[in-house]
């Protein structure tokens, strides 16, 4: 060892780049369900309301001004039981492609199941009407025991990026980078 040099020296640095990674921010959420409630449309159905926040990371900003196709997925059910083994009574899903055409300026938003488009100028007005086609799912076939008795019952809602639907390359970025943190956990609230 080198006169003058401490033998804590390597450890105390290493230790400090420690903290300084565990002191950066973590990326904030890109698609975050902000709020969620529900509206009873006859005894049989629900109409799920989500309040989505939707904002991209730098990596899909840039995928998709360079023609790459996103495709978000918003999910509901409704489930019995507050237990780790829940029942799956009803359920619904919701996809919704977002494109960018650079020839014409504008973002393209479809939605898959009802092939519904709409043309939006900014990347802004395209991220507001995914939000709304995600945030409205409609359960049928609800259970009557389930308006009797709804305190038994829970509904569950996530959102999330379909990494699927992303070229191989951005799929093997976004999992070694962790830079698109759009998996969201279930939000549950009771259907009383």
């Amino acid at each position: 060892m080198p006169s003058g040099a401490s033998p804590w020296r390597g450890p105390l640095a290493a230790l400090c780049c420690l903290f300084a990674l565990l002191a950066l921010p973590a990326p904030a959420a890109a698609v975050e369900i902000r709020g969620a409630n529900h509206l009873w449309l006859d005894d049989t159905t629900v109409l799920v309301r989500l309040d989505i926040d939707m904002r991209l990371p730098a990596v899909l900003e840039d995928a998709l001004a360079n023609g790459v196709t996103l495709e978000f997925e918003a999910e509901t059910r409704l489930e019995r039981g507050r237990r780790v083994g829940r029942d799956t009574l009803a359920s619904e899903t919701r996809r919704v492609q977002l494109q960018y055409f650079a020839l014409n300026r504008h973002y393209l938003v479809t939605a898959v199941t009802d092939e519904r488009m709409d043309l939006k100028p900014t990347l802004g007005d395209a991220l507001d009407q995914v939000a709304r086609r995600l945030g409205r799912l409609r359960l049928d076939g609800i259970p009557e025991s389930a308006r009797a008795n709804p305190g038994e019952f829970d509904l569950a809602a996530r959102l999330m990026l379909v990494y699927s639907a992303l070229p191989l390359p951005l799929q093997l970025d976004a999992g070694l980078r962790g830079d698109l943190t759009t998996r969201q956990e279930w939000r549950r609230w009771s259907l009383d």
